[in-house]
């Protein structure tokens, strides 16, 4: 019964995640994000954070409007060797993995 509970609640949240992916209009909001996954996930590593966002983009696959947005954000803060550009290349590492797995499905 638990594991069924966790599992809604899990669910909720990947979809909770995806309607905020799907809103990024800048930085910050991918920072909120991370911060956000974080924040309920404690001592989450990247693996963790890639793995989540993975499982989001699995059962909400992203339209190509989103991608090409979240593309141009990290390609304007790929080099800047802060928070953002971690945020940024973890969410876009996400993307390009998701994609790689589930083309067959996106096509």
């Amino acid at each position: 019964m638990f594991n069924v509970l966790n599992n809604f609640f899990y669910d909720y949240y990947l979809s909770y995640i995806s309607y905020r992916i799907s809103n990024i209009k800048n930085v910050k909001d991918i920072t909120y994000i991370i911060q956000n996954i974080t924040f309920f996930f404690k001592n989450a590593t990247s693996d963790t954070i890639i793995t989540i966002l993975t499982d989001c983009f699995e059962k909400y696959p992203l339209t190509e409007k989103n991608t090409r947005n979240i593309s141009i954000l990290h390609q304007n803060y790929e080099f800047s060797n802060g928070k953002e550009d971690y945020c940024c290349f973890v969410l876009w590492i996400s993307i390009v993995y998701s994609i790689n797995n589930n083309y067959k499905s996106l096509l």
